[in-house]
């Protein structure tokens, strides 16, 4: 089973080039070739397709192996390059190979050819892949820096090591009080000391208030996830919200709900004040023998019907703190007024 190779021959000498294709051949390789011995064809064939790897003599008139290896770099060609050459100086050898070929091998000693190219070959998909990784991985952190110049929360990139801030995008300046130029100059602690846990190998959200460079208290919600890109391996990310707006409406809810529990508890309290008085009131007109006694009574009665309709309002009222008690802890010692 042959292994197709497509291999572009710089060689004057036909049947020097011929003695390439049968080695190429005897080594397993079906190869799809061409000759050129002129710099204008190696142009020109570059051109029209793509190559596996070019075998190159190294003296060729007008023309030679050191050329060839410049055209190539000059014009960002990555193909393995091997000289095959009648008779060439070490000196010259070590030159070619520090200037990019891939190997050299002796005319009269072909028999290294097979696994010359093999090597190459190899080496070549190895570059390959490590350029399709590198692609891939520059063009992830392209789209992760997008996706921090455009979302609409504050995102620092920290090295975990020395807490310093490697990246951040304009909402974190926004939100921090911060140019984007002094915040990659500050560590977490020259943000807000003790704000920021100590230990940030960790996945966790916490919430807490610190000082902007003005003065002004902000509530802040930070999510922090370990992170590694290729620019900071051992680094964090720390999504930063504002919650400042999403806080002052709590407090303002549940001061409100206090508000409405201590009504509850003088609405109770007044009641009995009420009530009180009146049974002093209905007791003197049973007593009494005045005339008007009894339209006393009658008022009497009738305000006692009044509390109890108040006393029914009471009733639900109460239903209703309790049920805000177990949704909003009202009346809990915890619940933070400030």
């Amino acid at each position: 089973m042959y292994e197709r190779l497509r291999v572009l021959i710089a060689e004057d000498t036909e049947d020097d080039a011929l003695l390439l294709l049968r080695a190429l051949r005897k080594g397993g390789f079906y190869p799809e070739h061409t000759r050129i011995w002129t710099e204008e064809g190696l142009v020109s064939a570059l051109a029209e397709q793509e190559w596996d790897v070019i075998l190159t003599d190294y003296h060729m008139p007008g023309f030679g192996g050191d050329r060839l290896i410049r055209v190539l770099w000059e014009r960002g060609y990555d193909i393995p390059i091997i000289i095959v050459s009648g008779a060439i100086g070490e000196e010259a050898a070590v030159s070619l190979l520090k200037d990019g070929a891939a190997d050299y091998v002796m005319k009269d000693n072909l028999i290294r050819l097979i696994p010359s190219v093999n090597r190459a070959l190899a080496e070549a998909r190895d570059r390959q892949e490590r350029r399709r990784a590198e692609d891939a991985l520059r063009d992830s952190e392209e789209r992760y820096r997008s996706m921090m110049r455009q979302i609409s929360e504050g995102i620092l990139l920290i090295d975990r090591n020395t807490r310093r801030i490697i990246e951040s995008n304009e909402m974190s300046s926004r939100i921090l009080g911060y140019p984007e130029e002094v915040l990659l100059r500050m560590t977490l602690d020259e943000i807000a000391e003790g704000f920021f846990p100590q230990n940030l190998n960790e996945n966790r959200i916490f919430e807490g208030d610190i000082l902007t460079p003005e003065g002004r208290s902000i509530d802040l919600e930070v999510s922090i996830s370990p992170i590694s890109i290729r620019d900071c391996p051992e680094g964090v990310s720390a999504v930063i919200r504002d919650i400042s707006g999403k806080k002052d409406l709590e407090r303002r809810q549940i001061q409100a709900f206090l508000q409405i529990d201590h009504n509850i508890e003088q609405f109770a309290i007044l009641a009995d004040h009420i009530r009180n008085p009146l049974q002093v009131i209905l007791g003197y007109s049973i007593l009494s023998d005045d005339a008007t006694a009894e339209e006393i009574m009658e008022q009497v009665y009738r305000i006692n019907d009044i509390i109890r309709q108040l006393d029914h309002g009471w009733v639900e009222s109460e239903n209703v703190r309790q049920f805000l008690r177990r949704n909003y802890r009202i009346g809990d010692d915890s619940v933070d007024l400030r």
